[in-house]
């Protein structure tokens, strides 16, 4: 994610889709399957940022059981994040990523992960971020191509209405179990997420990114880009929460997004998918995915009138049978 993108989390405060059942809804804040390995190789350092300590090398992971078919199981606590039995390095401090071809495995990070590198890999690790007073997300990828974050937990340890899960551009995710953030994660171009658990989002009633008012709560929240696949992930937002899945234009045209077999439930509307921003909004699709019915106002997907939705195979989890969907602004 870009400077220019980070900076607009903490200046723009623009219009979003309509909520739903009804009213203006909540602005945006901003902004395939593998094993668990049994001792895996060591992580390379990361550079240490401005009064942390760097990532150092990491130790081995040591034992781990093989992860579940991915996709295909529905995520939870116990089949994301860290494999059971992998032992972690403590490292104190923010980790800088800026080496092409760096790997950091079994780490448990009491800082910020910010990558700058491409061809990465951060495997069965945590990162905890700490307390700042700036936008931020847990995991930052501010440049880079080809990134992998796989069986990583994100659990944000100084939870503020200025953090996020996680940020992120040209990265596939696996088996993430992300919790504690505004946002679970800000998904930008090249995105995807796969077999993933996004949930307790954190609400706070003052939110500097939305000129005082509260915080609008999305597990995920698209502002731009396109080949985004959000596939076989469990995301839960709480009912008071903004959605599951916003999407909007405002920081840049969207397309090329596929939402397919994903478990979701909560917010005003589960999906909110609003062509904001821009005069229209195409070339997204919602396939097969299983709503839960804790949506305040009873609306697992809504769409606003100039979004043409390509939709099939969206269900209630409990009967199988297809939800409706909401169109207006």
């Amino acid at each position: 994610m870009t400077a220019v993108r980070r900076l607009a989390f903490a200046l723009v405060v623009a219009a979003s889709a309509a909520a739903c059942g009804g009213g203006s809804a909540a602005a945006p804040d901003g902004g395939p399957g593998g094993s668990g390995g049994a001792g895996g190789s060591a992580g390379s350092g990361g550079t240490a940022a401005p009064g942390g300590t760097g990532g150092s090398t990491g130790a081995a992971g040591t034992g781990g059981g093989v992860a579940p078919s991915c996709p295909g199981s529905k995520p939870t606590a116990a089949n994301t994040g860290v494999p059971a039995g992998v032992a972690l390095t403590v490292v104190n401090g923010d980790v800088m990523v800026s080496q092409d071809g760096t790997t950091i495995d079994a780490q448990d990070i009491h800082g910020f992960l910010i990558i700058a590198a491409s061809n990465v890999r951060v495997t069965r690790s945590i990162v905890r971020g700490r307390a700042t007073t700036s936008n931020a997300g847990v995991i930052r990828i501010n440049s880079g191509t080809n990134i992998l974050i796989e069986d990583v937990e994100i659990a944000v340890a100084a939870p503020s209405a200025t953090v996020d899960g996680m940020w992120g551009d040209n990265f596939t995710g696996r088996r993430i179990n992300i919790h504690g953030g505004v946002d679970g994660l800000k998904a930008g171009p090249n995105t995807t997420l796969e077999c993933s658990y996004l949930h307790d989002q954190m609400h706070f009633d003052v939110d500097p990114n939305q000129g005082g008012g509260p915080t609008h709560n999305d597990a995920i929240q698209i502002l731009e880009g396109t080949g985004i696949h959000i596939v076989g992930n469990q995301l839960v937002a709480a009912m008071s929460d903004n959605a599951a899945i916003q999407i909007t234009q405002d920081f840049g045209a969207v397309g090329d997004v596929h939402l397919e077999s994903n478990w979701a439930d909560g917010g005003g509307c589960t999906f909110n998918i609003s062509h904001n921003g821009a005069a229209s909004l195409t070339d997204v699709h919602a396939i097969g995915n299983r709503f839960g019915r804790n949506s305040f106002f009873d609306c697992p997907i809504l769409k606003s009138t100039k979004t043409t939705l390509d939709s099939s195979g969206n269900v209630w989890d409990d009967d199988g049978t297809t939800v409706p969907i909401q169109t207006h602004d």
